[in-house]
């Protein structure tokens, strides 16, 4: 069966009709003819055409990547775009050079004709790292926020300063060139009218809430890392999620998005580093039903530039940190490696049920009705800090002297307490603290101060008898509960080594623990004074 028409000769048609078709000047776009031989020409000459169109591609380490914003609804039905960092594909990058310039080669018959990007020129610029003249990116923000000079970053698009790209900011009130130490005052209290009736166990928690609807906004300024903010309370329905929601709508216009902690720390990980790669301004942990902890969560929250190697992938790639990282759950608590890390705010409702509790306002919808006024609240703390010289700086904070000298210093200077003692409260709660002070308690009272044992010794102590009971039953306790074998009731002698070897010269209320090595077949254990 024979078609109407010849598919190629309507081709033919087409193709002549496009290249006989007018462009007018102020579009041309530059011909870029395809050579055999030439390809790395072609592909030097896209770049250029890229260049000069100001295509807002970026690089992140040896990655080709452009903002994007996934449209979403709002709680209250409205559409929103969340931003988010993606890497640039090639069939992006291919429809991207098709747009910037027109192609050309020769066919087999010595004639002109339009083409496609080839496939292979494509790759060969996706694969020009270190040849890109697009501008390397930080992080993605949809709020204005301060620069690490203490100037406010409120124009969208790329900001060369800080390597962030500003998208969709909301619109603000004026914000004064000098605000005042008064300026500050209301917009704190403008930032307390959200929080007024959460359920702060303390002072100190309140201050965490303040510093985590600051921290977010001001993080732009925060280099180069800021501590976890954690919501913690005795019962579901007190407003841990809610206290989230309040700062993540400030910060982005929508309630926070969370992940799950995993009990498999593996899986935990993936997560972070998922949402890590997407750019996200905010990472959030929700429903920590115990310890937080990891060596991810660790660099996470505070070091500066992560190495990262995406699902699926063996490349390792190098992303800023940018992230303010967010953690809620019932009775949480932070192990050692992670109370230095972690401001922890605590609320408790002191009652059976909090979710029945009723409320007069709604600080969420307060925030989404007029989110530029509380962002610009945020900014004027920030800057009038700035302009007051930064007076009163507290002690830095070790990985947060920004923050420290910012966020903090700055809450303390408007009258509110010091978020850093929370960490108090923190360390008091820590199992891992708790036990060794446990174990070198009983090892003061029940052994004596100046003791030097081996491991077997040790435990030779802790299982003496006088035929009745045992006669260090706390030392014995504090034993089993770092090193107890499977069966729960003897000590083995390879844990409670690697305990000691991994606590050494940990002090607790003035004693510490030490190692004599001189036979380093018998390493001796001792407190010291």
């Amino acid at each position: 069966m024979s078609l109407p028409f010849d598919p190629e000769q309507v081709a033919r048609e087409a193709v002549e009709k496009s290249k006989a078709a007018p462009v007018s000047e102020d579009v041309r776009r530059p011909v870029i003819s395809v050579i055999s031989g030439q390809r790395h020409v072609a592909a030097d000459q896209a770049i250029a055409a890229m260049d000069h169109a100001k295509v807002p591609f970026y690089q992140r380490d040896r990655m080709l990547v452009r903002t994007a914003s996934a449209q979403a609804k709002t709680s209250d039905g409205n559409v929103i775009g969340i931003p988010g960092i993606v890497p640039v594909t090639i069939p992006i990058l291919g429809r991207t050079m098709g747009t910037v310039a027109e192609w050309e080669k020769m066919n087999k018959s010595g004639e002109i004709v339009r083409i496609d990007p080839p496939k292979e020129v494509v790759e060969q610029v996706a694969a020009m790292f270190g040849h890109w003249p697009f501008p390397p990116i930080a992080g993605v923000i949809s709020t204005p926020t301060m620069r690490p000079d203490g100037t406010i970053l409120d124009r969208e698009g790329y900001d060369p300063a800080t390597g962030l790209v500003l998208i969709g900011p909301p619109k603000m009130p004026p914000i004064p060139a000098k605000p005042t130490q008064a300026d500050a005052s209301r917009a704190l209290d403008t930032l307390q009218s959200l929080l007024a009736e959460f359920p702060f166990a303390d002072d100190a928690s309140r201050s965490v809430a303040l510093s985590m609807i600051l921290t977010v906004v001001l993080r732009g300024g925060l280099l180069p890392a800021v501590p976890m903010h954690a919501a913690t309370a005795p019962q579901p329905g007190t407003g841990k999620s809610y206290l989230l929601d309040t700062a993540s709508a400030i910060a982005t216009g929508e309630r926070c998005a969370v992940i799950a902690m995993s009990p498999d720390v593996n899986e935990t990980e993936k997560r972070l580093i998922a949402a890590a790669l997407s750019g996200q301004q905010i990472i959030a942990i929700d429903n920590v039903s115990e310890m937080m902890g990891g060596d991810f969560l660790n660099q996470v929250t505070e070091r500066p530039l992560l190495k990262i190697r995406p699902l699926g992938t063996s490349t390792d790639i190098r992303i800023a940190n940018t992230f303010t990282v967010f953690a809620n759950g019932n009775n949480l608590s932070a192990p050692a490696d992670m109370v230095r890390r972690t401001m922890i705010c605590r609320l408790d409702a002191n009652l059976e049920n909090p979710e029945a509790r009723e409320f007069a306002g709604n600080p969420v919808a307060d925030v989404m009705a007029n989110r530029g006024h509380y962002v610009a609240a945020c900014l004027i703390i920030g800057r009038a800090y700035v302009c007051a010289g930064y007076p009163g700086q507290l002690p830095p904070l070790a990985s947060f002297e920004r923050w420290s000298g910012l966020v903090r210093s700055a809450l303390v200077w408007l009258g509110a307490v010091d978020p850093v003692k929370s960490m108090d409260m923190a360390r008091a709660e820590d199992p891992t603290r708790a036990s060794r002070a446990a174990f070198f308690g009983a090892w003061e009272k029940e052994i004596g101060i100046q003791a030097r044992l081996t491991v077997p010794e040790m435990i030779l102590r802790a299982e003496e008898t006088d035929g009745h009971a045992f006669v260090c039953p706390m030392f014995r306790e504090a034993c089993l509960e770092m090193a107890a074998e499977r069966s729960g009731t003897t000590i083995s002698p390879s844990r409670l080594g690697r305990w000691l070897t991994k606590n050494n010269n940990n002090v607790v209320d003035g004693a510490k623990l030490t190692v004599d090595r001189t036979d380093m077949r018998r390493p001796r254990w001792a407190l010291r004074r």
